[in-house]
Parts: structure tokens; sequence; C-alpha cells
């Protein structure tokens, strides 16, 4: 099942890997997402973001449902760690070729999204190496940080630098949907900073969430608590899922909204 869902053709393909994938399509672009691949260690703790390196489980399902959200994109947020702890990250969606055609397709004649997504980088300006790939492909990067950074630290950048006297995520959105014309921001940032959207007022229009279930997950693995999956179902009004094994895993993949 898992193999056939990864292996798409067109945009009708796509839209029924969303549907099989989170028991319902990805029909709408909500102003505000967030994509994100958890554990659940137990029903009433908090689930615990995955970090990405050797010694996470991986999943081809989970990869894909992060690039569907990336596909319905105009602007995406990332943090300068997750640069420093992914030196080859990418966000072309051509890069896998079992479905890099097919997404391509469905945001230009699904979305009518024929430019690529803006990436903004939520950072300090600390040991950000403009050599990563992010800064050479598909997607149109922005640096936000302090004011102080960008005058002292990030004048080499090879994209804008946007300063602010406090950045955070929420001011982070706002540029993206107010000077750079985003409709649907995707989150795509470590559980410590995209935790702050869930508190009042919350932003987050909609929750996709890859969920691994299987009892134990390396330490090494483990990234910082989120919020109880009972206390997100409480936040929004409509729930969809589906519960996928692969190469011997289990994992549910979630689609929460508000």
């Amino acid at each position: 099942m898992a193999a056939s869902l990864v292996e798409l053709s067109d945009a009708a393909s796509v839209d029924r890997a969303a549907r099989a994938l989170f028991g319902s399509p990805l029909d709408t672009r909500p102003a505000v997402s967030h994509s994100t691949a958890v554990w659940r260690a137990a029903e009433d703790e908090p689930v615990t973001s995955i970090r990405i390196n050797e010694y996470s489980p991986k999943s081809d399902l989970d990869f894909l449902a992060l690039h569907m959200a990336r596909a319905r994109a105009d602007g995406i947020i990332i943090t300068g760690k997750i640069l420093r702890e992914e030196p080859t990250l990418t966000y072309d969606l051509r890069a896998d070729p079992r479905w890099g055609d097919a997404l391509m397709e469905w945001r230009e004649r699904g979305w009518g999204l024929c430019d690529p997504p803006w990436l903004l980088i939520l950072t300090s300006g600390r040991d950000l190496d403009f050599g990563h790939p992010i800064f050479h492909g598909w997607v149109r990067p922005v640096i936000f940080t302090t004011d102080r950074a960008a005058t002292r630290k990030l004048a080499a950048a090879p994209c804008p630098v946007i300063s602010d006297a406090a950045p955070d995520i929420r001011r982070a959105i706002q540029h993206l949907q107010v000077a750079r014309e985003c409709e649907c921001v995707s989150i795509e940032t470590g559980a410590s900073t995209a935790r702050t959207l869930y508190e009042s007022p919350m932003v987050v229009r909609e929750l996709l969430a890859s969920v691994y279930l299987e009892p134990e997950l390396d330490e090494r693995a483990q990234g910082a608590p989120l919020v109880k999956l009972s206390e997100a179902r409480r936040m929004f009004r409509s729930e969809t899922s589906a519960t996928h094994r692969e190469k011997g895993q289990h994992w549910s993949f979630h689609r929460l909204r508000r």
C-alpha cells in the first residue's frame, strides 16, 4: 500500500494519495498550516517531535505528506537551527522522481501557483552557511532576524534579509502574509518554536501530523514536546486520519482543521 501511494503520475493521483493518507483530500489552502512528525509515547503525554537524523525512523509516507504541504504553500517557515542540523535539506518538489512532476502539476494547475514559495528562515544569524542548498535551489529564501544580526552578521547573505526589533514566529507569519502576499503559510519549525502558535490567540488553522506509533524511539531522535493529542483535538473542529504500516512500522496521519 505504501509503495503505491508514493508513485504519483499526475494531479489526480496526488488527490487520491492525500485522501488515502489523511482520510480526506487536501482541498483547501489554510492561512497557516503546521506540518510535523511526532512520536506518541503515551496517550496522556504530549507528542514528541522527531528530530531528523540517522537515528530517526524513515517513512516515505511522512516525506510525501511534507511535500504535499509544501506544494500547496506560497510561504514556508523554518529556523536557522534546522539548516545547521540538516546540511543537505532541499525544497525542490521534483527532487524525488516518484512524485515530483505530479506535485508540480498539482501546485500549478490545481492551485494556480506558478512561482516558487518563499522560504522564511527565522534566525539569530548564528552560523548560517550561505553554501547551503536552500540558498541555491528552487525556493525563494528570505532571512528574518534581529536588527543587530541583519547589519553585523548577514550583510553577505545571497537573499533578502528582513530586520525586526523583536522577531518571532508570529511576526514571521505576518511578514509573509502582508509583505509577500502569501495566502497559505506552512510551518516547519521545531516544536519549541511552533508550540507558541497554539497559545491564545491561536493562529494555526490546520495541523498535519505524522504520528509514529511504535512503542520506542531512540532518545537521539527525540525532540521537544508539542501538545497532547487530546488537547489538540479540542482546539480543532474536525479531524480525519488513517493508519499505515510501512517497512514493519506503524504510522498514523492526521489532518485537524479549525
